[in-house]
């Protein structure tokens, strides 16, 4: 063991190994430096996904460009046999069905506390999970459907998830 020590040492010399015990050196400073700094922000202005999801939430609530053909705009928001279809047309269901556990894994991720937050998360996770391949199915449909989008389409697709996810969890009652 001793003798593969030295062989190696004597092969890189003793300045590339002090060199690269620098170099190693400097970039974990680096990540201290990046640490107190978020250290630092989450002092003075709450953490990044606090602050995100104010944001996050400040847009699904402010843009009602959903279809009122989709939603019955009660309260709270329902699902119209239009958007039932859409649901059907869209192949949602079945999309739902193979992978509910990350649209529930990111509603989760929220902590949901009230039906309120489960709302929201809902219609936040066809956002996050708009890239997932999964749901290529609705990007050719938006792209063959210019008047859908993901925008005016997410929260009739949330409002689906969000009924769902209530049905499974019946402790959250308000």
């Amino acid at each position: 063991m001793l003798t593969i020590v030295i062989s190696i040492f004597s092969a890189l010399g003793i300045g590339s190994l002090i060199g690269g015990f620098v170099y190693i050196g400097r970039k974990l400073q680096v990540l201290d430096d990046l640490k107190e700094a978020f250290d630092e922000l989450k002092v003075t202005t709450g953490t990044i996904k606090d602050n995100l999801k104010v944001v996050t939430d400040h847009l699904i609530r402010t843009d009602k460009t959903f279809s009122h053909a989709d939603l019955k705009n009660y309260s709270p928001l329902q699902l119209s046999k239009g958007g039932q279809s859409l649901i059907h047309d869209l192949g949602f269901e079945e999309i739902f069905a193979q992978h509910k556990g990350d649209f529930f894994d990111y509603i989760d991720g929220e902590e949901p506390k009230l039906k309120y937050d489960v709302e929201a998360a809902a219609i936040k996770s066809m956002y996050v999970l708009s890239d997932a391949d999964y749901m290529k199915p609705l990007k050719i449909f938006f792209y063959n459907n210019p008047e859908r989008s993901l925008q005016n389409t997410a929260p009739t697709l949330g409002v689906y998830v969000r009924d769902k996810y209530l049905a499974e969890h019946p402790e959250i009652t308000e």
